[in-house]
């Protein structure tokens, strides 16, 4: 019992005396102690230090920093200069160029007519069939061949259809046609 006594108590010592150290400095007096962080802290994302703003939120000591493309601040707090201002456009990947090609809701012509003459990837073509009848309706691209899309195929009365062709290219542009006058409005929806 007797040891066990003097293990609690050396524990004891040792406890005490560690934190007695802790309270101490060698050398002198003791001084305060700061808590703030200083120094340069630089945070780049592999170019140029502190110019290119992140998309972060930074948390140091209850502070919350929150970094946008819009407010984006530097480290040292000044305000990010931006080289170019104005709208960001996403563009799909297409076989064709980048601008945007809408033809409008028109009514589809009886005989075979070029629609465009510029090659197109299509996104979706709307079919809108205005009689009580199925109607018959041909897409070809504008080759000196063209290569048949859509051939004679037939929209149900009354009805809106949609067929999504995901970009695909018709080269030369797009021509188009209906079996009957006035039967079907149709509109193209792609890139050019």
């Amino acid at each position: 019992m007797k040891a066990l006594w003097g293990m609690g108590a050396l524990a004891v010592l040792f406890v005490a005396g560690s934190l007695l150290g802790q309270l101490n400095q060698s050398g002198g007096t003791g001084t305060a102690v700061s808590s703030t962080q200083s120094g340069t802290w630089t945070i780049q994302p592999g170019n140029t230090a502190n110019t290119t703003p992140w998309l972060a939120s930074l948390s140091q000591g209850g502070n919350t920093a929150a970094v946008t493309a819009s407010n984006a601040l530097k480290i040292d707090g000044s305000a990010v200069t931006q080289p170019v201002s104005g709208t960001v456009n996403i563009v799909p990947k297409t076989a064709c160029g980048s601008t945007a090609y809408d033809s409008g809701i028109t009514t589809l012509p009886t005989t075979s007519t070029a629609l465009t003459a510029t090659a197109t990837c299509v996104s979706s073509i709307v079919f809108v069939n205005t009689t009580a009848s199925a109607q018959s309706v041909t897409i070809t691209d504008n080759q000196g061949t063209p290569v048949a899309y859509l051939s004679g195929f037939q929209i149900p009365a009354n009805s809106t259809f949609v067929y999504d062709l995901n970009s695909v290219k018709l080269s030369g542009g797009i021509k188009w046609s209906a079996v009957n006058a006035t039967s079907v409005n149709a509109q193209v929806i792609g890139f050019q």
